[in-house]
């Protein structure tokens, strides 16, 4: 089935009495390969009638259930697929294999061999240059993509090991303990140039119009951006008078935030320069949306951790991951979550899991959404988990928090979506960070929550979370003095 010509996979559904999908498949051009490779949201938008659906869903199981050397004896083969069944053993070890290397390559991530101008700077650990950063992306990029089988799209884990195995062999790339967000980025960035000239093939655009962009993202007409620069003349004009040379930097943000590949040490130097200026508009009360219009890095959680830095000498991710690790079984423990369902489906999900790491982030995760509870305050002003975000301040939003594949976590402001974070500490961080980064008060009930944080993050003192075991001793002692 795998070689199938289109007209072949039409014959195939009119001798599976699904002759009604023909001429659909046709104007989709829908192969063998392609058929093989079809998920379930590929079929609700190919195929309208359920019970079509169900049907070629099954058809397609039963396949490769038999492609794969698990029929039952006996049952009954479809004709043209003899061939392909007898070397089904010979294909499943390979793609055993393959999926094998797939998930565990960073386990053994082997940096690759750099060309010899970039060796000798590796070497004698000079600092390196813009250029020779971008030499050391692509390598490392290309390499990846081997690694990958071809694959344009690595996971966020494979990302972090293969920055952090860079950093491992070369601790001076860590400049200013930063190091590992700046490569992360830059890789990502590459990842993206190397995708684009796939994003504007004419197929992937036919279909982005058919069913529209992921996640309802749009292309800005020339009107919106036109409109765009009318309104930041005006907040200039309007708030804090500014020289040219702070809309020059203005001017460059712009520019430089959309293209593929950034210079982030430009970016660095420069948001370092207008901070001053960037403190007067957010002290004046100008609209957020507008602030970020004219300094859109805000909008990336390095930035915002540098700016948080930048403003009171404190490294906020560090200080985040700490509270997490050590305060997980404290939280996890206190009387008041026990009997939460968040911890309920934390208990059922570690089963499912031997490796400590994993269970470690877990409870990790946990501990991020629960974190309102144990102190009594408004999870709802905190954390969105799987719902809409109804609040203005800034908020967590989580999806599918225990699944390893489809977690993802967003920070949000003024309802709409300010980022997308990668894991529970970052999401943490950026969530105290943006109240302190864009001036926002803290809500009244979330302010036993946020003492907790930042006098941990400030280091003042220490606090005393109750375990089950203490508060049933309390309530134990206390009992006979009120009889």
């Amino acid at each position: 089935m795998e070689t199938w010509s289109v007209d072949q996979v039409c014959s195939w559904l009119v001798e599976k009495n699904l002759g009604e999908l023909v001429h659909r498949f046709q104007e989709e051009e829908v192969s063998g390969a392609a058929l093989l490779a079809l998920n379930d949201r590929m079929v609700q938008q190919l195929v309208k009638k359920i019970g079509h659906q169900a049907v070629l869903m099954d058809l397609i199981k039963k396949y490769k259930q038999k492609s794969q050397g698990l029929e039952f004896p006996g049952s009954p083969r479809e004709p043209g697929l003899v061939m392909q069944a007898a070397a089904a053993p010979e294909r499943t070890a390979k793609h055993v294999l393959a999926r094998n290397k797939a998930s565990q390559w960073t386990q053994a991530y082997v940096l690759p061999e750099f060309p010899y101008d970039v060796k000798c700077m590796l070497a004698e650990q000079k600092c390196p240059d813009h250029s020779m950063r971008i030499r050391i992306i692509e390598f490392l990029q290309a390499d990846m993509t081997k690694y990958l089988k071809g694959s344009l799209y690595p996971s966020t884990q494979q990302y972090n090991d293969v920055v952090s195995a860079l950093l491992q062999a070369h601790p001076f790339l860590d400049e200013d303990g930063c190091g590992f967000f700046l490569w992360k980025r830059a890789l990502k960035d590459r990842f993206k140039y190397v995708r684009r000239p796939i994003e504007d093939d004419e197929q992937v655009m036919r279909n982005k119009c058919k069913f529209g962009h992921r996640r309802g993202q749009r292309r800005k007409s020339l009107a919106d951006m036109r409109f765009d620069k009318i309104k930041i003349v005006q907040i200039k004009e309007e708030a804090v008078c500014l020289d040219p040379e702070v809309d020059e930097h203005i001017c460059w943000f712009q520019q430089e935030y959309v293209k593929t590949e950034k210079d982030w040490k430009e970016v660095d130097k420069r948001m370092s320069q207008t901070l001053q200026i960037r403190r007067k508009l957010i002290g004046s009360r100008t609209p957020l949306k507008d602030i970020l219009k004219m300094f859109p890095f805000l909008k990336c959680p390095y930035q915002m951790f540098r700016e948080f830095q930048l403003l009171t000498r404190t490294d906020i991710y560090k200080k985040t991951r700490h509270i997490l690790e050590s305060y997980s079984e404290n939280i996890l423990a206190s009387f008041s979550v026990v009997d939460n369902p968040i911890t309920a489906a934390l208990q059922e999900k570690m089963k499912q899991y031997t490796d400590e790491d994993m269970l470690k982030y877990m409870k990790m995760t946990a501990t991020c959404l629960l974190l309102p509870d144990a102190f009594g305050d408004d999870p709802s002003l905190f954390v969105i988990v799987n719902e809409k975000v109804q609040v203005s301040t800034p908020v967590l939003e989580v999806k599918n928090p225990f699944n390893i594949d489809l977690c993802e976590f967003s920070l949000y402001l003024e309802k709409e979506k300010l980022t997308k974070v990668d894991d529970c500490v970052m999401a943490l961080a950026a969530l105290v960070a943006a109240f302190h980064v864009f001036g926002i008060q803290c809500p009244r009930r979330l302010s036993q929550t946020f003492n907790f944080l930042e006098t941990l993050i400030f280091d003042m003192h220490k606090p005393y979370f109750p375990s089950v075991e203490e508060k049933e001793k309390e309530v134990g002692f206390q009992h006979p003095a009120t009889l």
